[in-house]
């Protein structure tokens, strides 16, 4: 065993001094990242984790650092710290030799408490005198709980424009807040689909997370949001879902295990990946995963009591048991269903459930997807309307509408205040999934006009595949159209 000695003037290496004030100081730095779980060589320590770490440094330069470890050459610690380069990193401890050691301050062992004394030491008078006690400016935090709630609502812009009043009281300093503010920009240009934007908002981020003035765990929350996001752009913006996954298996565990919103947010989109690479490949491990995946979500939401996200991930499991049970990926093949459709209501139920939520907390009142998933399930299963009304009855939902078309029409109308608001493939699957359920109504009046309106809306995509996508489905369902026998008057 080696006793190894910390202090404020030097190293102790089996009772020989080595002088030298920065040397004890890296080591117990590293040390205490070793204590959070880092400081490996699959999650190094940089540079500037090094600096924030060490109280009282405006920097850590490579010439310190350098000549911090030249000085292990020779003694027993030689290789304790392992690096990419000596003078930038980043470094991470030998595991092996950090077992063999035993590390004291000042006579005692290097807990964690102690380690952050000697690298932070309390300034003389207390920090009560250190700094004039200050409030955060009221206007900052009403606009940011105003843009909060409009988010909630599904009201994007003007939430944005909240968002904007509440930056502008903040100042250059204020990072941590300003950083929590990109986040919900590029959360509402990922709900517009405004791919742009959110590019423009990760560039906000990832410079906001070099700032010297956050502290390590909010660098990692902040980074860890950042892989989410890019994550998103490439499944949504690019349609890569093979990429998305890849970019998703970046993100640190530890960032997750710490924050239960995050983790949601990341296994809700890790579960959409999943399944898309399951329906275009037809594997059904895959599958699986997706479902365990929302499931775990769900868990997540309720446990950090988020209904928002509640919400969202409920209505999201319920169109993946809905895609992979008609793909005959979960609950036996399609075209064979169960005697009791069990795979189908289950998913009804998910959908029901999301939008109690919604009725319960007055949040996502104008988004449009609940209903696209439900009208969707329905007409793809042929599943009754009075077996959905049932459904809802038993969850508390009861509905006014007499039948599908109905349905949707009164989901429409509820939203015409926002539809500006709402991303035109979003619009294009309800127009396509009503007109889906007025055709077999026989509804041909009805049917033809939102034949016209998926037509024009189809032309503001720009998204060429998905263009193509949508103008064959509606060509199909104008031939559905021709079919149908011809209105006859009362």
């Amino acid at each position: 065993m080696i006793d190894v000695e910390l202090g404020g003037r030097g190293l102790v290496i089996a009772s020989q001094p080595l002088p030298g004030r920065m040397l004890p100081l890296l080591l117990a730095a590293l040390l205490e990242a070793r204590g959070e779980g880092g400081a490996t060589p699959q999650q190094p320590c940089s540079r500037p984790d090094l600096r924030d770490r060490i109280g009282g440094l405006a920097d850590l330069h490579r010439t310190q650092l350098w000549r911090a470890l030249r000085s292990l050459a020779g003694t027993p610690l030689q290789g304790l710290v392992g690096h990419a380069a000596a003078s930038a990193g980043p470094y991470w401890l030998d595991e092996a030799l950090a077992a063999r050691c035993a590390f004291r301050i000042d006579g005692q062992p290097a807990t964690p408490c102690a380690l952050a004394a000697l690298l932070r030491p309390p300034r003389a008078g207390g920090e009560a005198t250190s700094a004039p006690v200050t409030l955060p400016p009221l206007a900052y935090i009403d606009a940011l709980a105003q843009a909060d709630h409009l988010l909630d609502r599904g009201e994007l812009y003007p939430a944005r424009q909240q968002l904007a009043r509440a930056l502008s009281q903040l100042s250059a300093d204020d990072v941590a807040d300003r950083a929590a503010i990109a986040v919900r920009r590029a959360r509402i240009s990922r709900r517009l689909a405004d791919w742009a934007a959110l590019q423009d908002d990760l560039r906000e981020l990832s410079a906001l997370a070099t700032s010297p003035r956050l502290v390590p765990q909010q660098r990692r929350l902040i980074e860890a949001r950042i892989q989410l996001l890019s994550a998103w752009h490439i499944y949504g913006g690019l349609g890569n879902a093979a990429a998305a996954l890849a970019r998703l298996d970046e993100v640190e565990p530890a960032s997750l295990a710490v924050d239960l919103a995050l983790r949601n947010d990341y296994l809700n989109l890790r579960g959409m990946v999943l399944r898309e690479l399951a329906l275009r490949q037809c594997a059904a491990p895959q599958a699986a995963a997706a479902v365990a995946c929302f499931g775990e979500a769900i868990r997540c939401a309720a446990l950090a009591a988020a209904p928002e996200q509640l919400q969202v991930t409920a209505a999201n499991l319920a169109n993946t048991l809905g895609r992979l049970y008609e793909a005959g990926l979960f609950g036996g093949e399609a075209a064979d269903p169960p005697a009791d459709g069990s795979p189908v209501r289950e998913a009804v139920r998910w959908l029901l459930l999301s939008d109690a939520i919604c009725a319960r907390w007055q949040i996502a009142t104008r988004s449009l997807l609940n209903v696209v998933f439900l009208l969707r399930l329905t007409a793809v299963n042929r599943l009754p309307y009075a077996e959905l009304a049932a459904l809802a009855a038993a969850q508390g939902m009861p509905l006014a509408a007499a039948g599908y078309t109905e349905f949707a029409e009164q989901a429409w109308q509820g939203r015409r205040a926002v539809h500006s608001q709402i991303p035109v493939d979003q619009r294009c699957a309800f127009f396509l999934v009503w007109a889906t359920h007025a055709a077999r109504e026989q509804r041909r009046v009805e049917c033809a006009e939102l034949c016209r309106r998926i037509a024009h809306e189809v032309r503001k995509l720009r998204d060429a595949a998905l263009r193509r996508s949508y103008a064959q489905e509606l060509a199909q369902l104008r031939a559905e159209l021709v079919s149908l026998p011809a209105l006859q008057r009362a």
